[in-house]
């Protein structure tokens, strides 16, 4: 990734970036509050009509009085510089995608996108509770793609410590529940969930990407609705019961496979978002997982894609219904 910020243009205006930041924020700009499971986080420096398409779904106009967590957008020509060696921020990590710094318990991120990776946004915590995110205004465009505008929102890192974690899955309801089939990219989870979305009754796909899996209060596991589905197209702002979470493998047959905990436990790790570079998070996670494996099923299923595929394991899954 490139890294080289120059802050040039600031100093030759005469004044540091941190007066800018003051600056900037004295400007008035209208407020959004997205809502997940309950939990509000206002974003503040956009309007609406730049929200992507599957985000306005979660979004209501104007700020929530108890958030969770509040961001505010600064659109600019120019990002603002790396922290310099020695100072307060430490360097934790280095992708093409994603530059993150930690200052005790806060975080700062450089993100970009594209093959030839591009900074197009800077993170940065100013406390617990808000963080700034400064935008190039040349490459808003991008805002338009949920998945840009949820990464840059960082909101895995503020949904975690709520008991929220996102699965990259094909996310059914059935009956009124949800089956969740997970799995690497190229698995079949998506083609597999469209042969039950076809062939089974009373079954329909939520999100052909994601589900936010949480604990509510009585102690059950549900599914809601997620902005990011993928190349499926298919976003839908529900919660279900969470009956089950599958992983899908290619097999000649169709049958369940047998494996350890300790195996499901690896395969779910691999598909949750999880920031792996802060040790507490990853701990956070950790139990999470274990919990969920106590009192979810989790199953591995390895089948054709014909259409009789989804039989075997919907046998399996809702005996009561044969």
């Amino acid at each position: 990734m490139n890294k080289k910020n120059n802050n040039k243009t600031y100093e030759q205006k005469g004044f540091s970036f941190y007066a800018m930041r003051k600056l900037v924020q004295h400007h008035q700009h209208m407020a959004l509050t997205l809502t997940f499971n309950g939990h509000h986080f206002v974003v503040e420096g956009i309007t609406f009509d730049l929200l992507p398409s599957n985000t306005r779904q979660f979004a209501t106009e104007g700020s929530h009085p108890s958030p969770a967590f509040t961001y505010t957008f600064h659109m600019v020509e120019q990002l603002p510089p790396n922290p310099a060696p020695g100072e307060s921020w430490e360097q934790v990590f280095d992708h093409h995608d994603i530059v993150v710094w930690r200052n005790g318990s806060l975080e700062r991120r450089l993100l970009a996108t594209g093959t030839s990776p591009k900074n197009y946004a800077v993170y940065e915590e100013r406390d617990s509770n808000q963080a700034d995110i400064w935008f190039l205004s040349s490459l808003q465009s991008l805002l338009r793609f949920d998945t840009v505008f949820i990464s840059t929102l960082s909101m895995e890192r503020h949904l975690a410590p709520l008991g929220n974690y996102i699965l990259h899955c094909a996310y059914l309801s059935h009956s009124g529940e949800a089956v969740l089939f997970s799995g690497p990219s190229g698995s079949g989870k998506s083609t597999h969930g469209n042969l039950w979305a076809q062939f089974v009754p009373d079954t329909h796909v939520v999100n052909g990407d994601r589900g936010l899996i949480y604990r509510d209060d009585d102690g059950k596991y549900y599914v809601s609705g997620w902005p990011v589905c993928g190349s499926s197209g298919i976003c839908h702002v529900e919660r279900h019961p969470l009956h089950a979470i599958v992983f899908i493998e290619q097999t000649p047959d169709n049958q369940l496979i047998q494996e350890p905990t300790v195996r499901l436990f690896t395969r779910l790790y691999s598909q949750l978002t999880i920031n792996h570079w802060n040790k507490e998070a990853t701990i956070t996670a950790v139990d999470w997982i274990t919990s969920l494996l106590n009192n979810v099923p989790v199953k591995v299923y390895g089948c054709n894609m014909a259409p009789d595929a989804p039989f075997t394991l919907k046998k399996a899954l809702f005996p009561t219904e044969e």
